[in-house]
């Protein structure tokens, strides 16, 4: 990792990375930091997944009022720095998150989905920048009341399953139908079916995530408002792993799995100024606390490419962490950046892993690593 992210210090993070040019090995300029200013407050973030597609992610506002906004943007010219907006639609209230399909090929439909109050699938038309809504999936048919979803997860290894976390203590696992042969332009609407609902925690679910491991579809794990993460497996879902219970019954609100290594993943408590890092052959004893962070953790990452790393942003640093150490204490981040707003989204590119991005008020920077 060789970037201008500053080498953090001993006494917590000493970034100094500023929007500067260093210059490469070829002896030209290349820029260390684009940066993209909103004409709202963002909140989600995405990396488009497509080869053809470098530099283009989702950004979603957050207003807080029912009519809210998701932009596409690209960047358009790596010398200048200048982003370019590939679409943009209305999105009923702030999205809880923002996925692109997980196609690293480049052929399947170039589709994007949000949650919010229901789970939405959009059709992104490259050519003329339009943005269609293929699909509304609510699983409360029967009701009136809405039970807003926290998040989802799009698995990585067949891309029909969705699943979604809920306020209503539920997780749902959605099967999409696009009706079409892939890679054909003229699609039928993409449909889903409720695979499977199960009441995953005794209150709120507030995020849900596929694991890599046992072949990389069936395995995923929840956490939520009563403070555990729990491990189920879609072939067994008659019983479930407790991985891990906070021991203040703190709510843990995020859930990332490391994606080279999937023994590991990372989670964080609310108003928590560390992130856990837990090992599933070792349950409900973390195996390194990553505490750095002088701000309570708003997002974690780990680098798509490497066992390793993984990075944490609070409410203005973004620490990159070494953990190949563990589970000696890891006391230090290798790498900080100091953003000038708290950061409330991080997201480290698949398809391009040496760049992640962060979002802190109306900006959303891109950062090389």
């Amino acid at each position: 990792m060789n970037s201008l992210m500053g080498h953090a210090g001993h006494h917590g993070g000493g970034g100094i990375m500023s929007n500067q040019m260093l210059p490469n090995a070829g002896g030209g300029k290349r820029k260390e930091i684009y940066k993209y200013e909103a004409p709202f407050t963002l909140y989600a973030m995405a990396w488009s997944n497509r080869p053809d597609k470098k530099y283009r992610l989702a950004l979603g506002s957050f207003i807080e009022e029912y009519s809210n906004k998701v932009q596409i943007i690209q960047l358009n010219d790596e010398e200048s720095g200048e982003f370019k907006v590939k679409g943009a639609f209305e999105h009923p209230y702030p999205t809880t998150k923002i996925l692109w399909i997980p196609d690293t090929k480049g052929v399947c439909p170039d589709l994007l989905a949000t949650s919010g109050d229901y789970l939405r699938i959009w059709k992104v038309n490259d050519k003329s920048s339009e943005v269609k809504l293929e699909s509304l999936l609510n699983n409360n048919k029967n009701s009136d009341f809405c039970a807003p979803l926290t998040s989802f997860d799009w698995n990585e290894l067949d891309p029909n399953l969705i699943g979604t976390s809920s306020i209503d203590t539920t997780c749902t696992i959605w099967g999409l139908e696009t009706g079409q042969v892939i890679g054909r332009v003229d699609s039928n609407n993409v449909t889903g079916m409720v695979r499977t609902q199960l009441i995953a925690h005794d209150k709120e679910v507030y995020d849900i995530a596929f694991s890599r491991a046992g072949g990389g579809r069936d395995i995923f794990a929840s956490v939520g408002a009563d403070g555990s993460v729990r491990m189920f497996d879609l072939r067994h879902l008659e019983h479930s792993t407790i991985i891990y219970e906070d021991q203040n019954q703190h709510p843990l609100l995020r859930l990332c799995w490391n994606k080279q290594d999937s023994n590991y993943l990372a989670t964080m408590a609310i108003d928590g100024l560390e992130v856990i890092i837990l090992d599933v052959r070792v349950p409900c004893t973390p195996v390194a606390f990553l505490k750095n962070h002088s701000a309570c953790v708003n997002g974690i990452a780990w680098a798509p490419h490497s066992s390793c790393h993984i990075c944490s942003a609070d409410d203005q640093q973004a620490l990159i962490w070494d953990i190949q150490q563990v589970p000696r204490q890891v006391d230090d981040p290798i790498l900080a950046y100091k953003a000038d707003g708290e950061i409330n989204q991080v997201q480290w590119s698949a398809g391009q892993p040496d760049w992640i991005a962060i979002c802190y008020n109306n900006s959303m920077e891109m950062l090389r690593v």
